[in-house]
């Protein structure tokens, strides 16, 4: 994986959506092919929340 760092506008929009996760329960959402920033959601379709549990791997 080639490390490429956050543009400036990357940045700001990740610090925006950070803020608004911690202040205000907004869901912060990755691409799931390359887990990439893409934004934010008030709320999340439980299909979604689904996939992303069982991509977890768990170890025993």
């Amino acid at each position: 994986m080639d490390f490429r760092p956050l543009s400036e506008l990357e940045r700001r929009q990740l610090v925006t959506a950070l803020r608004g996760n911690a202040e205000g329960n907004r869901v912060l959402l990755l691409d799931r092919k390359d887990t990439r920033f893409v934004g934010t959601a008030d709320d999340v379709p439980d299909e979604d929340v689904i996939h992303a549990i069982k991509s977890v791997p768990c170890h025993y």
